[in-house]
């Protein structure tokens, strides 16, 4: 049986999923920031007021968190980065992905945040999520067309 848990994400998970950071990821990582994906998560370890990663089989599968969207609060950024290794674990993922929305939405009762146009498994799990995608408008240092996103807390 496969062992799968959550933890609080640290420079240490952000070293060990490196290696295997989706390229969709990435390319989404490049289109918006011009970011490596170890700029974007050291940056998102230090912003965020929760992050965790997802482990199974000794494998740093994601790493994910909220970080506020402004001093004013209320408003929360939610991020992701996957691993190939999700594929392998595509349905404890998204358990894990519904408990921790709701983690989140007490945290922040509005979450918002954008998806690169062209990430289609991200876009597919954001909708069965329940959150609302907006039509694609340019976005980020290359002006790709990306999704914003969002959610209330009900």
């Amino acid at each position: 049986m496969v062992k799968t848990f959550i933890e609080t994400a640290t420079t240490e998970h952000v070293q060990a999923i490196l290696p295997s950071v989706r390229q969709a990821d990435i390319d989404e990582f490049i289109a918006a920031s011009g970011q490596t994906p170890e700029e974007v998560l050291n940056l998102a370890l230090r912003v965020s007021t929760r992050a965790w990663a997802g482990i199974a089989d000794g494998n740093v599968v994601n790493i994910f968190g909220v970080a506020p969207a402004s001093l004013l609060g209320g408003k929360g950024i939610p991020w992701m980065v996957g691993s190939d290794h999700i594929d392998l674990h595509k349905r404890a993922f998204l358990k894990g992905s519904r408990l921790a929305l709701v983690g989140m939405l007490e945290l922040y009762p509005h979450l918002e945040n954008y998806v690169d146009q062209r990430n289609h498994l991200a876009k597919a799990w954001l909708h069965w999520l329940g959150f609302k995608l907006e039509d694609p408008a340019p976005y980020g240092v290359q002006g790709l067309p990306f999704h914003r996103f969002h959610m209330e807390k009900r």
